[in-house]
């Protein structure tokens, strides 16, 4: 019979590869002692978070934590800290989540934990991508080089950094690059048959393709990940929920193609009844709701495309109220460790170590307060992270400005209350809107500013009417009515970034004078300059737009 420790370790290594399996093996330890216990819980709490279920696997994460800080068991407290600040992260806890990975890293140094020193460096640059992409390549590279010395070898653990190098490159336009590291990535999920991340490499890669316009190839590598899925659902027997999740995922980058390669009736069939699928991620169902809604007002469905978009809204608001349960929860893993951190201060090694650790955490705080950038209202960046960002534009991405219509009348009328709850639902409406790669912020007063990453010129005046119907896609709360915005937008290209806020902000005069409720977009480049002629290469760009420079809501 195998014991309880080697029963957790094999359920550990199974939860990228066989998560039925895994959570089977975890079962067998629930009449273990506390320590097989809390491993088990460990394991859980993974399998819970692969299945969108946060608050579970949070509970289960912080319980095993403290039982595995009592019992000294430090290669299974670096794994719940692991999960710990994954999912922190992900209901957007970031300082938070930088601190348990702090203390995550100088634990697993100190016993020797390869690959786990490894997933705490990707996840550390997962957590600082989008402020510091350049700096969370250097965590990617880290995490990637330290499994190339590895014993065992870990591939799953590498083939998620190479694809996270790899989608940084691709943003970036250094193609090649970015095409070499999405193989690799590839490759190295395949040797490790991590299946649960295996849609990751074949969206980069489609996205590789239909950039070339090799659209065949991405839909016959679109067709071998469902077969080989099949083929792994059928020998795992029963692999819990990550194989939906995974069908999910192709079934959205198979549509996403077929609309890039102009066929959006295809596109559509592949998007159709995944909104009936039982426990479907709400990431997931944000990404093919605002997918379809395109593809349904394209082919001039717009009674099907509000439909989606009001459905892309509710979605919005339930997964906002669902994180801000799970940061409640979360304060229940501060203060564990909190408690914990302070019974070590007995032991003089432990104080050591204790103060050390203390020191660095707060530089970590400083440097994160110094850096405080989200507006109070609305939750969104604030003018100060705008500016930060605006200076790392590239030539596809863009800039919007909006201006909420006749908001001096809402203040006016309905008072200063009425208007902070106006600007509340306005920002939660431009947010929904956005693509997981763009990012809004409050410019001031009633003015929102939004960058567009990698938009191009062929979809920036699509995504930019998206966010203005959503604005008006129902009444606002407080004032039991609709209202409207004014949309500014230009691409980038030649210009830089000083220049790129004046000429939305031109744009945006344009819509005003035009009548309001209107997206105007400045010309890309002055009359006979050059355009530039490569695509956006991000992963979750949305397909052509297909209208005028200036439109009016009908």
């Amino acid at each position: 019979m195998t014991s309880f420790p080697a029963l957790a370790e094999q359920a550990w290594s199974l939860r990228f590869t066989d998560p039925g399996e895994a959570s089977a093996l975890a079962g067998q330890l629930t009449g273990a002692d506390a320590a097989q216990r809390a491993q088990a819980q460990v394991v859980q709490g993974f399998l819970l978070w692969r299945a969108g279920d946060l608050l579970r696997s949070l509970e289960q994460v912080t319980q095993a934590e403290a039982t595995l800080r009592d019992l000294n068991d430090e290669r299974w407290l670096a794994r719940a800290l692991s999960m710990q600040a994954v999912l922190l992260g992900d209901v957007g806890e970031g300082e938070r989540a930088l601190r348990i990975l702090q203390e995550e890293l100088e634990l697993v140094r100190r016993i020797g934990d390869t690959e786990m020193e490894a997933s705490a460096n990707n996840d550390f640059g997962v957590q600082i991508a989008w402020d510091d992409p350049e700096r969370a390549l250097q965590y990617y590279q880290r995490a990637y080089d330290l499994l190339d010395r590895a014993d065992p070898p870990c591939p799953s653990i590498q083939g998620i950094a190479a694809l996270n190098m790899a989608e940084v490159y691709l943003q970036r336009q250094q193609l090649e690059l970015g095409d070499a590291l999405t193989e690799r990535g590839g490759q190295l999920l395949h040797q490790a048959q991590a299946w649960s991340f295996w849609p990751f490499y074949v969206s980069l890669r489609a996205t590789c393709l239909t950039r070339e316009g090799r659209f065949d190839e991405a839909r016959t590598l679109i067709r071998e990940a469902f077969t080989r899925l099949g083929d792994h659902q059928s020998a795992a027997g029963q692999p819990g929920p990550d194989p939906i999740e995974s069908v999910q995922m192709l079934r959205t980058t198979a549509a996403r193609t077929e609309y890039d390669s102009g066929h959006p009736d295809r596109a559509l069939a592949w998007l159709r009844d995944m909104e009936t699928w039982p426990g479907t991620r709400s990431e997931l169902k944000i990404e093919y709701l605002d997918l379809r809604a395109s593809i349904q007002a394209e082919l001039g469905d717009h009674a099907a495309a509000y439909r989606s978009v009001r459905q892309l809204l509710d979605v919005s608001r339930t997964r906002h109220a669902y994180e801000r349960d799970a940061q409640i929860k979360s304060l229940e893993v501060l203060h564990r460790t909190d408690m914990a951190l302070q019974r070590s201060r007995e032991a003089e090694q432990a104080a050591q170590h204790l103060r050390e650790h203390l020191t660095q955490l707060q530089t970590l705080k400083g440097q994160l307060e110094k850096l405080s950038t989200t507006d109070e209202l609305t939750g969104l960046g604030n003018r100060r992270q705008f500016e930060h960002d605006r200076a790392l534009l590239h030539p596809d991405d863009a800039v919007l400005v909006i201006d909420i219509d006749y908001f001096k009348h809402v203040n006016d009328t309905h008072g200063h209350s009425a208007g902070d709850v106006t600007l509340r639902e306005v920002a939660d409406r431009i947010s929904g809107a956005l693509r997981r790669s763009d990012r809004a912020y409050r410019y001031g007063g009633e003015e929102f500013t939004v960058i567009l990453r990698g938009v191009g010129n062929t979809h920036v005046l699509e995504v930019s009417e998206r966010i203005r119907v959503a604005v008006a896609a129902a009444p606002i709360t407080a004032i039991h009515d609709t209202v409207t915005v004014s949309v500014g937008a230009a691409v980038v290209g030649q210009r830089s970034p000083d220049e790129i806020l004046g000429a939305a902000d031109r744009a945006l005069y344009r819509a005003k004078n035009s009548g309001r409720n209107r997206t105007s977009v400045e010309p890309a480049h002055p009359p006979g300059g050059t355009r530039p002629g490569h695509p956006g290469a991000h992963a979750t760009g949305i397909g052509r737009a297909g209208l005028g420079t200036d439109r009016q809501n009908p």
